[in-house]
């Protein structure tokens, strides 16, 4: 066997020495792997493992000492909130005078219409005009009808959520209060007949109450109507949102009775050309009369606007008319456990 041959050989035995190798290293490697994933003969591998956290975190919280006392913490901080919460909601809860009668309620409308009446606003210098219609209230104020004794509870929440209202639209600087609707009441959901072979609930005369819980919650629907700049409008909306009692602003709708932008632009005088300058100067001659008359005349921030330009102060602008659907609640927590007569109205 000469050299070359020799060299070959032990080339090629070196060569599969390594395969050999490598290929037990991979094998080794990809058993390995297996084995992680697999768990082998214990069966605790990834994959498993992954399952079952998978399913664990489906399931309900596993019933063990530690859960229990988890969850009762939770739960006690959950009712601090929900009390604090409802404390909160129902700080402006309001409670009425169940003895009053007719004529006392009328008097104290007619009182409070006139105070509420007089104001401060753009109607005169007042907030409305005189002989406003408060809503439903008109038959009781201005037609002289006393009010209906199996409603007075009612009437006199809806009076005082009015007294409230206007109040705040007050404060915050509107200007005239033009409308004013209570919606009436949503309709009870009917009960469904029971199912044959259900059986019907038991009645004694008294609606089902539980003695500690809370008395039905009373929701009073309102529309305002009202002009305001865009400012006060602002501070509507924030006073209401601000304010004990529980209000919410449902819905709104805002418009402009003029266009200022608008107008300003027509009363711009029109460009004309220099050899037309003779004609208006004798135009402006003939005028003057007209005009030293109107000197006497005194002009509005919004008229001196208008004519100086088309860039226009939004502190004189035509007011906004807004259109405020409100819903005042009342939770209930100070009527006493029998007074059951405002529920049902």
């Amino acid at each position: 066997m000469n050299k070359s041959k020799i060299i070959l050989f032990a080339t090629s035995g070196v060569i599969g020495i390594a395969t050999l190798v490598a290929a037990f290293l991979a094998w080794q490697s990809w058993s390995a792997v297996s084995e992680a994933r697999d768990g082998g003969d214990s069966g605790e591998g990834l994959d498993s493992v992954l399952s079952r956290a998978s399913s664990l975190s489906r399931k309900d919280v596993y019933p063990c000492a530690e859960s229990v006392k988890a969850l009762n913490a939770n739960r006690e901080k959950f009712e601090e909130w929900k009390d604090e919460a409802g404390r909160l909601a129902a700080g402006g809860d309001r409670s009425f005078d169940t003895n009053v009668t007719a004529a006392a309620f009328k008097e104290q409308l007619l009182f409070d219409a006139k105070r509420i009446s007089a104001l401060p606003g753009t109607a005169e210098g007042a907030i409305v005009k005189p002989g406003f219609a408060f809503g439903s209230f008109r038959e009781y104020i201005l037609d002289g009808k006393l009010p209906p004794e199996a409603q007075l509870q009612k009437l006199q929440r809806q009076w005082d959520d009015i007294v409230f209202i206007f109040e705040t639209l007050a404060n915050a600087g509107v200007g005239e209060v033009t409308g004013l609707e209570i919606a009436a009441a949503a309709p009870a959901p009917e009960q469904s007949e029971p199912r044959k072979g259900q059986k019907k609930p038991k009645r004694n005369g008294k609606p089902a109450k539980d003695a500690k819980g809370p008395v039905k919650e009373i929701v009073e629907n309102y529309t305002v109507q009202f002009t305001a700049s865009p400012d006060a409008f602002v501070r509507v909306v924030n006073d209401f949102a601000v304010t004990n009692r529980f209000v919410v602003v449902d819905d709104f709708s805002l418009a402009r009775a003029k266009d200022d932008v608008k107008e300003a632009f027509d009363a711009q005088p029109e460009k004309k050309d220099a050899p037309a300058a003779s004609s208006s100067r004798r135009s402006r001659r003939s005028r003057r009369g007209e005009s030293e008359e109107e000197k006497d005349k005194v002009e509005s921030a919004r008229d001196a606007a208008i004519r100086r330009g088309v860039v226009f102060d939004q502190a004189i602008a035509t007011p906004l008319s807004v259109v405020l659907k409100l819903s005042v609640k009342d939770f209930g927590t100070l009527l006493g456990g029998d007074n059951e007569e405002e529920e049902k109205q």
